[in-house]
């Protein structure tokens, strides 16, 4: 990646294929141990790729997707899914960077902006995301940005009908993210 800073913008129906490579690369990362490594080597990029394609087809949908792009392709993206849950709001259903740019603050951009357009499009709404409790990297992100830990849960996964623990991170309404301190 070049030196010059990623533009975040709505996605689109064409950045629907590297979304997914992107996604793919990121739990290949992310989730060994957690789901199969048959599912991770050889299912996982067609499956995201059939689920971005939909979903960034779909006129009038419930989601928000931005991406980070620069001249050399998409480096991360968000996605919500708006009034997800009666109780706990929106949806944060995906954030992930590039796997060799984590710690750079993209995420945290990301972040700042969805939730941004989120409080225009949901004003008063909660945010909440579950995040894979094996995943400590992660939780410590959405903790240093103010998310506040709500219990565990099963989280589907997309592969045959299994579960993970997950923990929920919430974020009252309004959503305020606090200054991410990378130090901590």
């Amino acid at each position: 990646m070049s030196h010059i800073e990623p533009v975040i913008r709505g996605a689109r129906e064409s950045d629907a294929d590297p979304i997914a490579k992107l996604h793919a690369d990121s739990w290949r990362n992310s989730a060994r141990g957690v789901m199969s490594d048959a599912y991770l080597d050889d299912q996982v990029y067609e499956d995201r790729r059939q689920v971005w394609r939909s979903r960034l087809s779909e006129a009038g949908s419930d989601y928000l997707t931005l991406v980070a792009v620069q001249r050399d392709g998409l480096h991360g993206f968000i996605c919500f899914k708006l009034g997800a849950d009666p109780q706990w709001g929106t949806l944060l259903d995906n954030l992930h960077v590039d796997p060799g740019l984590c710690g750079r603050g993209m995420g945290e951009s990301l972040m700042r902006v969805g939730v941004t357009q989120i409080e225009q499009l949901r004003a008063g709404e909660p945010l909440y995301l579950l995040v894979l409790a094996a995943n400590e990297r992660a939780q410590r992100f959405y903790e240093r940005l103010g998310g506040r830990r709500e219990g565990m849960v099963d989280m589907p996964l997309p592969e045959g009908g299994r579960t993970a623990p997950a923990v929920r991170f919430v974020w009252d309404a309004p959503v305020t993210l606090q200054p991410y301190a990378r130090d901590r």
